[in-house]
């Protein structure tokens, strides 16, 4: 099951490099817009000047650190489609679920905090306890999102094969066709892949949750090649040849049938987290430019 995110005072852990510049004459009143709603510049800021109150980040002269305006900032927009998410099934966040995260503050110490950083930490949570209320979809609607773009679901079935040259991967992949069946490709995986037990695993990919991997535990722990070549795969056809640090991927997203029952598994474990997930694969994501840039692959905002 996926571990539920928290928005604690650590979430955005604080690597110095670079800074921000949080006011500057003619600036936007908007932070990031996140598929038409927007994330002010003003309640960045005021998260920022929290953080720098209680001795998370420094300000000087105008300047927060970078990577903690960054990592706020993508709490921010992550929250809005968290939000999204919530009215898209009519879910609201209660009374009860502020008090529950208010309670939990209260037992951590935590009332010394300011106040907007303190009801700002109750929302995000609460906001968050309520996405546990999404009701799973139904194995045909999980059928429907999974041929069309798995993305959407928020994790990927993967098979994949890794060779030394290119010439190879064109190789391997001539054998496979144009689409493929999964024991097909695993077949070819066993006999091309210098990846370890190739022959008895046929290049198939596993993860925390097992035979399919969230989108963020794809963001986290793959190399960046490897994972743009995943979320440009389309299910059933083996990718073009995919350079990465490792090697040459030919990469395979599974077909329906062959994961069905692990999927749909999966998604019901958490089915509002993994809705997030899909929204967050999805979500049109602009920022300002002084704060950054969206990168869709990562999850996050990145330096520009």
């Amino acid at each position: 099951m996926l571990r539920r995110a928290s928005f604690s005072l650590r979430r955005a852990s604080v690597v110095l490099f670079g800074g921000v510049l949080l006011a500057s004459c003619g600036a936007t009143n908007i932070a990031a817009t996140v598929n038409d709603d927007s994330v002010l510049t003003a309640d960045l800021e005021q998260v920022v000047s929290d953080f720098a109150t209680v001795g998370e980040t420094q300000i000087v002269n105008g300047v927060a650190d970078g990577e903690t305006v960054r990592g706020l900032l993508t709490s921010l927009i992550r929250a809005k489609v968290i939000e999204q998410v919530l009215a898209d099934n009519e879910i609201e966040v209660t009374k009860a679920d502020r008090d529950e995260v208010a309670a939990q503050l209260e037992a951590n110490g935590t009332s010394g905090l300011p106040d907007t950083l303190r009801d700002l930490i109750i929302e995000l949570n609460a906001t968050n306890a309520a996405l546990s209320r999404v009701a799973p979809l139904s194995s045909t609607e999980i059928a429907g999102v999974y041929d069309s773009d798995p993305k959407r679901l928020g994790l990927l079935c993967v098979r994949h094969l890794v060779v030394e040259t290119e010439a190879t991967a064109v190789k391997a992949r001539g054998e496979l066709g144009a689409t493929a069946g999964d024991d097909e490709f695993a077949k070819v995986a066993g006999a091309y892949s210098f990846e370890p037990n190739a022959a008895e695993t046929g290049g198939a990919l596993t993860g925390q949750s097992g035979t399919c991997i969230s989108t963020n535990e794809w963001q986290a722990g793959f190399d960046p090649d490897f994972v743009a070549g995943a979320f440009a795969a389309r299910v059933g056809v083996p990718s073009q040849p995919v350079k990465s640090s490792f090697g040459w991927h030919i990469i395979y997203l599974r077909p329906f049938d062959a994961v069905a029952d692990d999927l749909i598994a999966t998604l019901e474990s958490a089915p509002g987290e993994y809705r997030l997930l899909g929204a967050l694969s999805q979500a049109k994501v602009s920022v300002a430019s002084r704060y950054g840039r969206w990168d869709a692959l990562a999850g996050a905002v990145v330096k520009p």
